[in-house]
């Protein structure tokens, strides 16, 4: 037997094994897949995609699997198309939310703004109190001067 014959042996052997879930080096619980039997047979990564007609059988026996457990298996572009379909809503609730926040910012910051304005008045109303007072203080004390009467 050729070393090409012995490998596809291994292959095939771990994959029954897999089959009847009695792997000896993956737990049973993995995913079937190319990679997990090339493990399961102690085989390089990429040893099994030298056998063509090998990987189609993979397919085809974790498509047998799928339906013995009454999953539904898909095509590999439907699959893609729910991931896809899925992540479109992701990122439209994100942005859903993106936005409202956003309104939220700029309202806070239009009252931060307006009140900031009357903030800015208040002040200027105070300063022009202040000298107000301070003018009218200045004047009565003239007054109270020129009321002053001189005792001799």
């Amino acid at each position: 037997m050729s070393k090409g014959e012995n490998t596809l042996l291994s292959l095939e052997a771990a994959l029954e094994r897999i089959r009847q879930g009695k792997p000896k080096r993956i737990p049973t619980h993995r995913k079937l897949s190319v990679r997990a039997v090339e493990e399961e047979a102690n085989l390089g990564n990429g040893s099994g995609y030298y056998y063509p007609e090998f990987v189609e059988k993979v397919k085809q026996t974790k498509a047998e699997i799928a339906a013995g457990k009454g999953e539904i298996t898909q095509p590999e572009i439907q699959t893609v198309r729910t991931k896809l379909k899925e992540q479109k809503r992701i990122k439209e609730n994100f942005k859903a939310k993106y936005e409202a926040e956003r309104e939220k910012l700029a309202l806070f910051a239009a009252s931060q703004h307006h009140l900031n304005d009357k903030l800015v008045k208040a002040l200027s109303r105070i300063d022009d109190l202040e000298y107000e007072n301070a003018n009218l203080k200045t004047e009565l004390t003239e007054l109270k001067r020129n009321k002053i009467v001189s005792i001799k």
